[in-house]
């Protein structure tokens, strides 16, 4: 007669591997098996877990309590390995040879060939629009979500002749056209592993369990017990089930609900009669299938122990209850009998999930002020991990991080795609300059080697419009600014012309090695080529550009060289640029994990691996909907209907299992349960786990825990706070004489004038505003290209006009705009715009020179004066002066913004031309004799809108008709003089923002000056 299955459970609430383990080795598990006090009794046992991880924790759990000198045998269900299954039967090795499985990347990239090859068939596609569109990256996607689907009909047993019994008309067009590729795909994906003596990963560990259940039940190998597992797939179940009717088998659940009643348990399953829909999204779900299939009824299960929290189970039980149950929760007293099991969990509920991180780490900071206590965050949420971890370092806390990272988000992993991204889409500033400043950027020299270079090149052509596309136009770049700064075709106000000589060299050097590392690869920029052609060239650039190896850069590389020598990869073309996202993609799926630490007491989980993992507290994040649990994703080749037909898992059974981890998890005494109300300012939706716990309890038990989280939130937000807070006065430096400027262009008075601060910064701290990385061409650049063709062409002319003024205009405005070369969106906003002007100027030029015997064009001026003990310099750059036939003189200042006003002028806040004329009057101009009459000042506007192009006279304005350019350049001058007296007290502050009238815009040091801060509550300081 067969024994009937033998079938345990350990309470949620109980620690589940050191519970086994002494069950185990104080004869609790088996009657006719005595291991108590025989250290080598347990070398005949053999005990089944989950994973490779749970294998290695039994080890050290069983080598902490000690009194064994021979471990059982202990095997993973889900990382199964053959040469495990043979040791334990040396005889049947032949009958457990399985074919090898297909590496994991080569079923990728042969899926995705299938998916590229199939979707524009003419059987497949619906007249001519493909049944697929997208980036290669987009197709890889496909071929995951197929490789899925693959491993589910595999995993459920689903032959792909059962696709045939589902009725195309039923659906929407979109899934009929899928059936009939997957119709194909069904033939194509078995006759291709076939052919090459290949199975898919998942088929051969279904048949290595199958092959084990067969062994087990052939051969009772002695103590034999599987613990752990929920029996979630049909082929562990059949094993657990083997297991269960050994003579010396037990299968050993996790949490098995025992205390929910019989007609709400009866709901969860699909086998009792009338239950066709069910309740897939339970926790108990997979095990409510493996007793239904073995047989037993769960009164039958035994607790291996008393729940050391019951009502805390029987809490979560409720809360966890069928939906089609709920009903019962109208017969709970209010939650009161259930409340005390709440008593030692808090929640924290912040505002950001910045605050949430903070909150986290000071609950788990809190922990290690025990010496003996083990802390732990459980979170499928990696940036929030990220941000706890980090969080952590402030106080040198070692943590564990066994939940790992992405490989493609690793340091070798960000390095290796930015290579790529920078070789194949034109070396784009930003992603450029992230590489040259990466850890692992080396060059052939050490870490750091370039550092010097890399500021330099960024300052140089990275910062302000991008260069043109490519790696060699950055040595061009480098070239053609040391060109223009010594030919003055940049403006000295540019921080660009403080670069010296050896910061020129150290950038064209970079950028000379930069082009030849990445050569290999960006060789096939704008082309198209196979995968393998582009891995093989990816890992050579990354040979070039990195000598750094560590496990993550192995990882890498071997990733690289599996693509360069696979076959799927041969015939896998695509271009070039999008090869980055492609191997992105290639990399997402591996995960890479840091070095053990065995000291740490802080540990940070993903859901698989806290599973049967035993800490003293445990802080539970990202409580929100999306996230725990996960955001429900539909199949991109089955709809649910369709999956529901064919038997296979519908995608509300991922938040079954993530329920499981999450009751499981609340079984630690000690737990916080955390949550943002925002992510990335949208509101979040709490998780509907913590919803159902707080519909349970009730309004009051919530409050409580509500509050016992708010001192982890109060001690979060303290951390940052100053103790007092001080209302911020404007600053007022007043730096000593010595250190005071005593040069002046005309163009920083105006400065000078409203803002001493920004001298002080400029002039005395030697600061200056750098142009943001990779910024479209702006206003600056469409005036410097302007002032340049406008400024050569009266330098040409200057004794007199060509004979067609507005094609030589073009000329010259064709060479001033080649900068902008690299930017065809600005050349076509901005060219035309230039040609307006250039025919207007070509009409205005004749008709001013009528009264003008010289031009003189981008003229140097300045002059020296004595202030106090000190002598003073003010130097000008005219943009015209023009020598009239009466001996006089007037300039002219080109805008291509907006000129300023009469009044503006006459205040004396822009005396950036009556301060030129002063120039002009001491004889600082060449060619302009000192005492000189100045008797027009001029803007000319050149927008190239309507009108094109605008003079203002202001000499000829109503405001000035009590007063001359003469009068007004003395004045002016005068007023300098006073300016620059009071600061030669060193009592006298450089305050900010001293005059802003008619000022429309913040200035580049308001930022260094708090402005916002003290102006919001002092108001702005007005100098008398």
């Amino acid at each position: 007669m067969a024994r009937r299955p033998r079938i345990l459970s350990i309470p949620a609430s109980a620690p589940f591997l050191p519970t086994l383990i002494e069950a185990l080795a104080s004869d609790k598990l088996f009657a006719d098996f005595p291991t108590a006090g025989d250290p080598l009794s347990l070398n005949r046992a053999t005990i089944y877990l989950p994973t490779r991880r749970a294998c290695r924790l039994a080890r050290e759990a069983f080598l902490r309590r000690g009194g064994t000198a021979v471990l059982p045998r202990l095997i993973a269900i889900g990382d199964v390995d053959e040469d495990e299954l043979v040791f334990a039967d040396a005889g049947r090795a032949e009958a457990l040879t399985v074919p090898p499985a297909i590496s994991p990347l080569e079923r990728r990239l042969v899926l995705a060939g299938l998916v590229e090859k199939f979707a524009n068939a003419k059987e497949i596609a619906s007249g001519d629009a493909p049944l697929i569109t997208g980036t290669p990256a987009h197709v890889l996607d496909l071929a995951d979500a197929l490789a899925r689907l693959i491993d589910d009909m595999v995993t459920r047993d689903v032959d792909w002749k059962q696709l045939d019994k589902l009725v195309p008309d039923d659906f929407d067009p979109y899934w009929q056209l899928t059936l009939r590729f997957l119709g194909i795909a069904g033939e194509a994906w078995p006759a291709f592993l076939k052919e090459q003596g290949l199975v898919d990963l998942s088929t051969r560990r279904d048949a290595l369990l199958a092959a084990e259940a067969e062994r087990l039940r052939n051969r009772a190998p002695g103590p034999v017990i599987a613990a752990g597992s929920t029996a979630s797939m049909p082929a562990t179940a059949r094993l657990l089930a083997e297991i269960a009717r050994l003579p010396q088998g037990t299968v050993v659940l996790p949490g098995l609900d025992l205390s929910l009643d019989n007609e709400s348990w009866s709901k969860i399953g699909g086998t009792p009669p009338g239950f066709s829909d069910p309740s897939v999204a339970h926790p108990q779900y997979g095990m409510f299938g493996f007793l239904n299939l073995v047989g037993v009824e769960r009164d039958e299960v035994e607790e291996l122990v008393a729940a050391p929290l019951a009502i805390r189970d029987k809490l979560v039980s409720e809360a966890l209850r069928p939906a089609a149950a709920t009903e019962h929760w109208a017969t709970l007293d209010g939650g009161d009998a259930l409340a005390a099991g709440f008593d030692d969990v808090a929640v924290i509920e912040t505002e950001t999930v910045e605050q949430e991180a903070l909150a986290i780490a000071v609950a788990l900071r809190e922990a290690m002020e025990d010496p003996k206590r083990t802390a732990a965050l459980v979170t499928p949420d990696r940036t929030l991990a990220r941000r706890v971890k980090a969080a952590l370092a402030r106080w040198r806390v070692p943590v564990e991080d066994s939940g790992g990272e992405a490989l493609s988000e690793s340091g070798a992993g960000i390095f290796a795609r930015l290579a790529a991204t920078v070789a194949l889409r034109g070396a784009e500033p930003v992603p450029l300059l992230a590489l040259v400043k990466h850890s692992q950027f080396r060059l052939g020299r050490g870490e750091g080697g370039f550092a010097k270079a890399a500021v330099a090149l960024e300052r140089a052509v990275l910062r302000g419009p991008r260069p043109a596309a490519g790696s060699a136009s950055l040595i061009q770049a480098v070239a053609l600014l040391r060109a223009d700064i010594d030919g003055g075709k940049v403006h000295r106000a540019d921080q660009r012309t403080k670069l010296d000589k050896w910061q020129f060299d150290a950038a064209d050097e970079l950028a000379t090695a930069l082009h030849a590392a990445l050569e290999p690869l960006e060789s096939l920029a704008g082309q198209q080529s196979s995968l393998a052609d582009f891995a093989a060239r990816h890992r050579a650039v990354l040979d070039a550009l990195s000598d750094h190896d560590d496990g993550e850069a192995e990882l890498i590389d071997t990733a690289l060289a599996e693509l360069a020598e696979s076959g799927a990869a041969q015939s896998f073309r695509m271009p070039a640029f999008e090869y980055p996202a492609f191997f992105e993609r290639v990399l997402a799926g591996r995960v890479t994990r840091p070095p053990e630490d065995r000291t740490a007491r802080v540990r940070i989980f993903g859901l698989l691996e806290a599973r049967l993992q035993t800490v003293d507290r445990l802080v539970l994040g990202g409580l929100v909907e999306g996230v725990w649990p996960p955001q429900m994703q539909s199949d991109a080749w089955l709809s649910r209907p369709m999956r529901q037909q064919l038997g296979l898992d519908l995608p509300e059974r991922r938040i079954g299992l993530t329920a499981h981890d999450f009751a499981q998890a609340l079984g630690t005494r000690d737990v916080i349960m955390t949550r943002s109300m925002k992510v990335g300012g949208a509101p979040t939706v709490p998780s509907r786990f913590t919803q159902r716990l707080q519909a349970v309890l009730g309004e009051g038990p919530w409050k409580l825990a509500l509050q016992r989280g708010e001192k982890y939130r109060a001690w979060a937000r303290s951390l940052d706070m100053p103790e007092t807070i001080a209302r911020i006065a404007a600053p007022e430096p007043k730096p000593p004489l010595a250190a005071r400027p005593t040069r002046f262009s005309v163009t920083e008075i105006e400065e000078f004038l409203r803002d001493p601060y920004s001298i002080y910064a400029k002039r005395v701290l030697g600061l200056a505003k750098l142009d943001p990385v990779d910024t479209p061409p702006g206003a600056r650049d469409r005036g410097s290209a302007v002032h340049n063709a406008i400024e050569d062409f009266t330098d040409l002319y200057a004794d007199g006009l060509p004979s067609d003024p507005y094609a030589e205009l073009i000329k010259l405005g064709r060479k001033a705009f080649e900068p902008l070369a690299a930017h065809p969106d600005a050349q076509a906003f901005w060219w035309p715009r230039f040609l307006r002007v250039a025919r207007w100027f070509a009409e205005w030029e004749p008709a001013r020179r009528v009264d003008v015997d010289t031009v003189f064009a981008e003229k140097r001026g300045e002059l020296e004066f004595l202030i106090g003990d000190r002598m003073f310099k003010l130097s000008a750059r005219a943009d015209r002066i023009e020598k009239r036939r009466d001996g006089s003189f007037a300039l002219v200042d080109y805008k291509t913004g907006n000129a300023k006003g009469a009044k503006e002028v006459l205040s004396g806040l822009a005396p950036q031309l009556t301060l030129e004329a002063a120039i002009a009057q001491g004889g600082g101009f060449e060619d302009v004799p000192a005492g000189s009459s100045v008797t027009g000042l001029t803007y000319v506007q050149l927008k190239g809108q309507e009108p094109p192009g605008l003079v203002r006279e202001l000499s000829e304005e109503e405001t000035w008709k009590k007063t001359s350019p003469d009068a007004e350049a003395v004045r002016a001058f005068e007023n300098l003089k006073q300016l620059l007296l009071r600061f030669e007290d060193e009592k006298q502050p450089y305050l900010s923002r001293s005059r802003p009238q008619f000022r429309q815009r913040y200035g580049d040091f308001d930022l260094l000056a708090r402005v916002r801060e003290w102006s919001a509550t002092g108001g702005v300081v007005e100098e008398e």
